[in-house]
């Protein structure tokens, strides 16, 4: 085990139990790095391990031990065959649309039109709120099926079952109190459930629901081949939910983003169809789809409209059955996410000013800043840009009139939830989790809410200090196309189980750096080590091009190994994630 202090962060690796690593190696017949990965993540015997390595179907828990499945797929049946009025009530992110466009799919595929509602994210909020019940209501709606929502909408419930309708909730938010009233609860965290797999995204849960309606429909548990066909095909639907709502891709969520991916690259919606090729960038013959396409490329775009108004747009690509129609939706959100770029570095910059000029690092635990004219939908992203730069619990809000929206991002030693509940006296309402939250503020008590949160976080700042875990030191000369080949076994990365990432604690730069890139943002250099030299690529480092001078520079790197194939040449390449010049040497 190592532990250093390098540019301000911790690396660090914690050694795996070399009993466990090696007994999976030699039963799986694998390297021991592909090994001690694994263990890494949380695997600890090798039937585990085979299960990670090969995800199937028939991992996939059975959604009757879901809570409240049963009482949920019956109540909609009897919607379906009494012609019921049904509405779908979705949220405005990835996971929220692509659940909603999950159901709306099924009961497109029973030919049972339905009607659907996503809330307006600066209009409305998250989840069910009272008017759009009564919209609806009025409407003639009299079964709201809720999706990604709903474990907290007690009030909501309520107003529905006055105007009688019936409410079957879906959702994998963590329950409130009290806990809602509808007429199903479908969710993995609710009080007493036995569901082996918790941490589910809101389109996992929706898949298990639509799981267990077609076998009500095929009468039996094995379901028909139309509606297996089906669901093999909504697969793609739920790895966009999936990976783009970042839950973890271990267990139950990993065999679904892998066969997902699949199905997405296979999909013959053409809304679907230029999601790909947007991710993929001409790629196509190149490469597979991959996690990070959705999670780095597909999920902001499709995101960009719920921020900045309305999600409509994003929720039609997904169920669009015209190509041209998928085309103009595609060029639309592209703009839109092109606009929220700008709006974001735009209020990044002005955030990051007012940062250096009001806050005392030093002193300060909690950044706290407001401005009228900020966009409400686009803050959380430029705090979680704050957060990353500064590494400091950050809040910003965004000011219009005498309220206030703000959207806060926090550091894993200060749950920013637990500092908003100390302060709940100044805020009109607030919602979220350890490590994100939003809030609803009069503007003339900002001032006492960041007086208050700096007294409510105990973490002192030279205490908030980045943490860097590599998963562990192996010599250059370990390096192989087979050995990277092996590793791409552990794909798809994400959330719990992310890209292998390593240490080099000394190596010595070697020929003469240059910069990439039409901007010439990148750099490329050699590094060797015990006679081995590897090329290595580092993404937006260019201003440690005068730092690898002269020849023969000593640096320690944190990188990720790539296999670069061109035609029938294969080389390892060095990914550089951070790199520190060891002047002078830091390690004997």
């Amino acid at each position: 085990m190592f532990s250093k202090k390098w540019r301000g962060k911790t690396w660090k690796a914690a050694e795996v139990d070399p009993a466990v690593r090696e007994a999976i190696a030699r039963e799986l017949s694998c390297s021991s790095i592909l090994a001690g990965l694994l263990v890494r993540r949380g695997v600890t015997g090798s039937e585990e391990a085979a299960q990670f390595l090969q995800p199937k179907l028939s991992q996939l828990p059975d959604p009757d031990l879901l809570p409240g499945i049963e009482a949920a797929a019956q109540r909609i049946c009897r919607a379906i065959q009494e012609n019921e009025p049904i509405a779908v009530f979705g949220d405005y992110d990835v996971d929220g649309v692509s659940s909603t466009a999950l159901l709306l799919e099924f009961f497109d595929f029973l030919k049972r039109p339905v009607r659907h509602y996503i809330p307006h994210r600066e209009e409305e909020g998250y989840g069910m709120n009272e008017p759009a019940v009564e919209r609806l209501a009025q409407e003639g709606v009299r079964l709201i099926i809720t999706v990604d929502n709903g474990s907290a909408a007690f009030s909501s419930v309520e107003r529905a079952r006055a105007l009688g309708v019936d409410v079957v909730i879906t959702d994998h938010h963590l329950p409130a109190d009290p806990l809602p009233r509808p007429a199903a609860f479908v969710n993995p965290w609710l009080p007493g459930s036995r569901y082996p797999f918790k941490p589910l995204a809101g389109a996992g849960v929706a898949f298990k629901l639509i799981w267990a309606l077609c076998r009500q429909f095929s009468r039996s548990r094995k379901i028909s081949p139309e509606f297996r066909d089906f669901m093999m095909d909504s697969l793609g639907l739920v790895a966009l939910g999936t990976i783009a709502d970042v839950v973890p891709l271990l267990g139950e969520n990993r065999v679904l983003a892998c066969y997902g991916l699949k199905a997405l690259a296979a999909t013959r919606r053409p809304g679907l169809q230029c999601l790909v090729r947007f991710a993929l960038q001409g790629e196509e013959r190149r490469r597979d789809l991959e996690a990070r396409d959705v999670a780095f490329r597909i999920g902001p775009c499709l995101n960009a409209a719920g921020r900045l108004g309305g999600s409509e747009a994003a929720l039609q690509l997904l169920v669009s059955r015209d190509a041209a129609s998928a085309a103009g939706l595609m060029a639309h959100l592209i703009r839109e996410n092109d606009r929220r770029r700008q709006i974001e570095q735009d209020i990044y910059q002005e955030a990051r000013d007012c940062l250096l000029k009001e806050v005392d690092l030093a002193g300060d635990r909690v950044v706290v800043l407001a401005k009228e004219g900020w966009h409400p939908g686009v803050i959380g992203i430029v705090a979680a840009r704050l957060v990353e730069e500064f590494y400091r619990p950050t809040l910003l809000i965004a000011l219009e009139g005498d309220q206030g929206k703000g959207s806060a991002r926090s550091i894993p030693q200060v749950s920013i939830c637990n500092a908003l509940e100390r302060a709940r006296g100044c805020l009109e309402g607030f919602g979220g989790h350890d490590r994100a939250a939003g809030v609803r503020i009069n503007t003339s008590r900002v001032g006492e809410l960041r007086r208050l949160l700096n007294e409510a976080v105990e973490v002192q700042p030279q205490e908030m200090v980045p943490e860097l875990v590599v998963d562990g030191e192996c010599d250059l000369s370990e390096w192989t196309p087979a050995l990277l080949r092996e590793l791409e076994r552990l794909a798809p990365h994400g959330e719990g189980n992310p890209e292998p990432l390593f240490a080099l604690r000394r190596g010595e730069v070697v020929g003469e750096p240059r910069l990439l890139g039409r901007d010439g943002a990148h750099l490329s250099f050699f590094v060797r080590q015990k006679g081995v030299s590897l090329r290595a690529v580092a993404f937006r480092m260019a201003e440690y091009l005068p730092r690898l001078h002269p020849a023969g520079v000593q640096v320690a790197l944190a990188y990720q190994p790539k296999l670069n194939c061109w035609g029938d040449d294969e080389k390892v390449e060095l990914v550089i994630r951070e790199v520190e010049v060891l002047q002078p040497p830091l390690l004997p």
